[in-house]
């Protein structure tokens, strides 16, 4: 069952386990000189789910008091619409008398249904971090991560060899995770960006600019410059990561 109501909050808040409430763990306020230095999700990295396979990434938190830190402890993760996910156990060291590093993961399972198509964009980390000498610091909005929807990106109509001058139409299908029923569906209204690299070159430059159809469909017509690559790229937005197709070589004709 979807995770829809304010009642999975007050279940969650009265589990043994270390399980979010939304949109807050804890009616704990914070006290003392407890404080959070960092927080840091997945090497600050965006997570990139797709339909199918489960993800586990790390959380890390670093915190100081002047007594020590003995723990974090409710934490877990929510964003948009209700999603709720649970951290594991973290584990706090020691780095100073009065700061620590603590570490959990997070996992992610699209065919349990532990996420939806909606849940997509930017989600944030809720906890409360409790000093040795009874001191807290508790906060719903910890720290920020984004959690997208995994893109991929095909491409095709580039001849083999194509003389300088000459016009080609290239095509591509930008498609995403839907998590819905743990597929990849075409992509409507995504950006794509056609690249071509010279050959013996390192850079590529964008040569056209096309936008989805319903079914994900890009298509671009341009005039080839010599041999080398062409690619497809889309960058992707808030809620779908970005994508790039293979290369594409045209040699040049005779």
């Amino acid at each position: 069952m979807r995770k829809s109501s304010w009642a999975l909050s007050a279940a969650a808040a009265g589990a043994a386990v270390a399980v979010l409430a939304v949109p807050t763990i804890t009616t704990d306020r914070s006290h003392g000189d407890t404080a959070v230095t960092a927080v840091t999700v997945n090497n600050g990295k965006p997570i990139l789910l797709g339909p199918q396979k489960a993800m586990t990434f790390p959380l890390v938190v670093e915190a100081r008091d002047d007594s020590g830190i003995r723990s974090v402890d409710p934490v877990g993760v929510w964003g948009p619409n209700y999603g709720v996910l649970k951290v594991g156990p973290m584990r706090c060291t020691a780095s100073s008398a009065t700061e620590s590093v603590c570490r959990g993961t997070v996992t992610v399972d699209p065919v349990e249904k532990q996420i939806f198509n909606d849940e997509a964009g930017t989600w944030f980390v809720d906890l409360q971090v409790k000093a040795n000498d009874g001191d807290r610091y508790v906060a719903k909005t910890a720290g920020g991560f984004s959690l997208k929807r995994a893109a991929k990106l095909s491409g095709s109509g580039v001849p083999a060899e194509a003389k300088a001058g000459q016009k080609i139409t290239a095509q591509g299908w930008l498609a995403r995770a839907f998590w819905s029923d743990n597929r990849f569906h075409g992509y409507k209204d995504g950006v794509a960006y056609l690249q071509f690299r010279p050959e013996g070159s390192h850079r590529w430059t964008t040569v056209a600019k096309a936008v989805s159809t319903g079914s994900g469909t890009v298509k671009a017509t341009v005039t080839v410059a010599g041999p080398g690559d062409f690619q497809w790229y889309a960058p992707g937005d808030k809620w779908t990561g970005d994508a790039v197709s293979a290369e594409m070589p045209v040699a040049g004709g005779r």
